[in-house]
C-alpha cells in the first residue's frame, strides 16, 4: 500500500504553483471525463531524478501516439519537474507527472481542448506494496480479466486509462491476494496490474515481450542491464501460464514498486515459496544503483533542498 505524508505540497498546474489542497482541474478536462491523457511515475533518490530523461522521452512518444501537443519542451518540462522538488524540499521523493487533452465539453472530438493540462506532484512516498512486501513476499493470482491486445488501448502506451488494471487489482482483493497477473488476448503472461514481471528459470531470466501488451517499462529495462552486467542471461519471449507457474522464481518490477519478489501463484508456492537469490541480488545492485547520478538527473545546486522522513 502507499502511504503519502499529509503535510500540504505545491503542485505545479499549467505553470502555477498551488497547494496540493487546493489543486485542481476543470470537471470538462477529457482527462477525467474520457482518461484522455498520459502520465509518468517517476522517483527520487537522494537528489537524484532517476531516469529522468528516459521517462521525458517516453512521455513525449506517447503524447505523439494520441495526437496530444505538450505545451512545454522538453528541456522546460524537465526544469519544471526539478522546481516542483525544490518548491517542496524533497530530495527522496515519487513524481507523478500527468499531461491531459484539457478543457473541452462532453464531447469526444479532442479539437475542442485547445489547451492541454499539465500538472506535477511531488511527494514523498514509499513503495507500491509496502517494505514488508520486500521482505516476505507477495501471493499473487493470475486474474481472468486479460490485458487489451496491441492493435487496441494497448498498455505499451501510458495513459490515464487504467479501467483494465483496476478489474485484476479488484480480482486480487476480492481472492485475498496481493495481486493480480494478467494474461493477453492470446493466453500468454502480461504484465501484473501496475508493474512488469520476471520469471527465474534455472538461473536464466524471462520476461514477456512488448507484443505482450505490456509496458515499456523503464525500471524492466533497467533490470535487465543489470542482470546481463552481473552475468544472467535474459530472455524477452513469450511466456505461458505452465512455464510461469513451474518457474524457481518470479518477482514484480516497476518506478513506484522496485522490485517485489511473489512466493505464491493461485495458493501455488514459487519455488521455495520465499524470495530467492537471483531476485534478492538484483534487489540489492538495484538500491545501489539507483542514488547514483550515472542513471539519474541531479537536482541543481543553489536549491539546498532538506531531507523529509516518511
Amino acid at each position: 500500500m502507499v502511504h503519502l505524508m499529509t503535510k500540504n505540497y505545491l503542485v505545479y498546474v499549467n505553470g502555477e504553483f498551488v497547494s496540493s489542497q487546493e489543486a485542481s482541474v476543470s470537471v470538462f478536462d477529457h482527462g477525467l471525463l474520457y482518461g484522455d491523457g498520459i502520465f509518468e511515475g517517476i522517483r527520487v533518490y537522494e537528489g537524484v531524478v532517476f531516469q529522468l530523461e528516459a521517462h521525458l522521452n517516453r512521455l513525449y512518444l506517447d503524447a505523439k501516439a494520441i495526437h496530444l501537443s505538450i505545451p512545454l519542451s522538453k528541456d522546460a518540462l524537465e526544469e519544471a519537474v526539478l522546481e516542483t522538488l525544490r518548491q517542496n524540499k524533497l530530495v527522496n521523493a515519487y513524481i507523478r507527472l500527468v499531461v491531459t487533452r484539457g478543457k473541452g465539453d462532453l464531447g469526444l472530438d479532442p479539437r475542442k481542448c485547445p489547451h492541454p493540462t499539465v500538472i506535477i506532484i511531488t511527494m514523498p512516498v514509499d513503495s507500491l506494496h509496502g517494505a514488508e512486501a520486500k521482505e516476505r513476499g507477495l501471493h499473487a493470482i493470475i486474474a481472468t480479466t486479460r490485458r487489451q491486445s496491441v492493435d487496441s488501448a494497448s498498455h505499451e502506451l501510458k495513459s490515464l486509462n487504467y479501467l483494465n488494471s483496476i478489474l485484476g487489482k479488484l480480482e486480487a482483493n476480492m481472492r485475498g491476494a496481493d495481486d493480480a497477473i494478467m494474461l493477453d488476448s492470446r493466453g500468454f503472461v502480461s504484465e501484473a496490474t501496475g508493474t512488469t514481471l520476471f520469471a527465474v528459470r534455472n538461473g536464466q531470466l524471462h520476461t514477456p515481450p512488448l507484443h505482450a501488451s505490456i509496458l515499456d517499462g523503464i525500471t524492466r529495462r533497467f533490470i535487465i542491464s543489470i542482470a546481463r552486467d552481473l552475468g544472467y542471461t535474459v530472455t524477452e519471449g513469450d511466456l505461458t501460464v505452465f512455464q510461469l507457474r513451474n518457474a524457481d522464481e518470479i518477482f514484480f518490477c516497476g518506478t513506484l514498486g522496485e522490485i517485489v519478489p511473489v512466493v505464491s501463484v493461485d495458493g501455488q508456492p514459487v519455488g521455495l515459496g520465499k524470495p530467492g537469490p537471483v531476485t534478492l541480488r538484483l534487489m540489492e545492485e538495484y538500491t545501489q544503483r539507483v542514488k547514483n547520478p550515472q542513471f539519474g538527473t541531479p537536482i541543481k545546486e543553489g536549491a539546498n533542498p532538506t531531507p523529509l522522513t516518511m
